[in-house]
C-alpha cells in the first residue's frame, strides 16, 4: 500500500512521517458565544479534508479525529454527547459520524446520531457568506434537549453552519458546551 500523502510505501494510509507532521495546534474561536476549537489550517490538510467526498474519507478523516484527541483530553473529561452536524450518509458514510465516533473513543463522552439534520439539501463549499446567509439549512434537532452536547464538524469557512446548529439547539433549551472541527479556513 501507499501513503494517501507522499505516495511511499506503507502499511497504513499515512506513513509514520507524514502522520508526524500532521501535528495539530488547538485553537479557540468563539461563535455565539460558545467556544469553538479548531486543529489545523484548512490549507495544511486540505487534500485529506477533501476525501471525505470518497469513501477513502471514512478511514482518513478518523485517523485526524484521533492525532487531535490529545489535546482534548481536558474537554472530554466529563461525560458529554458528541452531536455530528447533519450526519446524513453520503457516498456510504457520514463524514462528521467518523469524526465524532473517534473523538468519542476511550472516554466517557458519546456520539449520538442522527439528531442534528437538515431539512434542505444544501451544500455550502465553495459559496460565499451572503449564499450561506441566504439559503439556510434548516436545522432540526430531534434528540433529548436536557443532556449536553458537543458540536462536531469538519470545518469551520464562515461560520454559518455551526451558527444554525447552536442557535436550533438552544431554541430546544439543549446545552451546548462547545464545538470542534477539524480545520478553519
Amino acid at each position: 500500500m501507499r501513503c494517501f500523502s507522499c505516495g511511499a510505501f506503507s502499511f497504513k494510509l499515512l506513513c509514520k512521517r507524514c502522520y508526524a507532521e500532521l501535528a495539530p495546534l488547538l485553537e479557540n474561536h468563539r461563535l455565539e458565544n460558545t467556544p469553538i476549537y479548531s486543529f489545523y489550517a484548512y490549507d495544511e490538510i486540505e487534500f485529506l479534508l477533501k476525501s471525505k467526498y470518497s469513501l477513502i474519507g471514512s478511514r482518513l478523516l478518523p485517523l485526524l479525529a484521533l492525532r487531535v484527541r490529545g489535546l482534548l483530553e481536558p474537554l472530554l473529561q466529563e461525560p458529554l454527547y458528541a452531536l455530528p452536524i447533519d450526519d446524513h450518509i453520503k457516498r456510504g458514510y457520514s463524514h462528521t459520524a467518523t469524526i465524532a465516533h473517534a473523538l468519542c473513543k476511550n472516554s466517557p463522552c458519546k456520539p449520538v446520531y442522527n439528531k442534528l439534520c437538515a431539512t434542505k439539501n444544501i451544500t455550502y463549499a465553495g459559496q460565499s457568506l451572503e449564499f450561506r446567509q441566504k439559503n439556510p439549512k434548516g436545522f432540526v434537532f430531534k434528540g433529548d434537549p436536557n443532556l449536553a452536547y458537543f458540536l462536531v464538524d469538519d470545518v469551520l469557512t464562515t461560520g454559518t453552519t455551526l451558527r444554525q446548529a447552536i442557535q436550533t439547539l438552544r431554541q430546544v433549551g439543549a446545552k451546548v458546551a462547545f464545538a470542534l472541527v477539524l480545520a478553519k479556513a
